[in-house]
């Protein structure tokens, strides 16, 4: 019960140096995945920034009126090589606004969340941000057709949660919730930077590759470029926002 109420009290100084350096690690990691311990590496770093991506699919497909059948982030580093997927949601749209906002949504969700992460620990309620990633992880689970993976990270925190009530360790979990709160915000903040990368990469490689942003295009006979500048525009601005917050 301490423990809980000291969850819910906690105040976080944010230390944007520490954000940054993890976010510049999550980058590396990521452009050299295919080294043989990157790649490993690279599939726990960037865990919670494709669930939080496959999510926002998920979560504005429901939002359209749809229906989610499936959210699954990938595991296996030889899967993600051959099929070049990290994660996927399998939804059920209603017509073609339904798939639009869909597509939107993964793109949109990073952005969001390092804001609602950087505007709650301001304003004195990092707890939120800690719990809405809660209930996204369990929605997961119930959701996703591949549980092993939802339920080893669930023992882990679960023994970790365990040892330290045990040992009635209140400082170290103080010092464990600052930590994963500046982790979650530093691999947001490199999958945002590292997609707007992609996306504008993407857009400009001939010949022209499949991806959401192309399939948009043949959806509303608009140009791929025009849905990028966006993206990448939304990205940058939650940046600049971020830092707004911090500095």
């Amino acid at each position: 019960m301490v423990y809980l109420e000291n969850f819910f009290t906690t105040i976080i100084t944010l230390n944007i140096y520490l954000i940054i350096i993890i976010a510049i690690i999550y980058i590396m990691i990521h452009q050299n995945r295919h080294r043989q311990i990157n790649q490993y590496l690279d599939v726990y770093l960037n865990y919670i920034p494709v669930l939080t991506h496959e999510f926002g699919h998920v979560l504005f497909n429901k939002l359209s009126g749809g229906r989610a059948k499936d959210l699954v982030i990938v595991t296996r580093p030889s899967e993600r090589f051959q099929t070049m997927q990290q994660g996927y949601a399998i939804t059920q749209s209603k017509g073609l606004i339904g798939q639009f906002i869909t597509t939107l949504g993964g793109y949109v969700m990073p952005p969001i969340m390092l804001l609602i992460g950087i505007s709650v620990a301001h304003y004195g309620h990092p707890s939120l941000f800690l719990v809405s990633y809660i209930f996204i992880f369990i929605y997961y689970l119930v959701l996703t057709s591949r549980k092993l993976s939802p339920i080893v990270v669930l023992i882990i925190l679960i023994a970790l949660l365990y040892f330290l009530v045990q040992h009635d360790n209140q400082m170290m979990f103080y010092y464990l919730v600052v930590l994963l709160y500046h982790l979650i915000l530093g691999v947001l903040l490199g999958e945002v930077l590292q997609s707007s990368w992609t996306i504008f990469k993407l857009t400009f490689q001939r010949p022209r590759p499949s991806w959401d942003g192309s399939t948009l295009s043949e959806i509303t006979h608009i140009p791929t470029i025009i849905y990028s500048t966006i993206w990448i525009a939304i990205n940058l601005f939650a940046i600049y926002l971020m830092f707004q917050f911090i500095l």
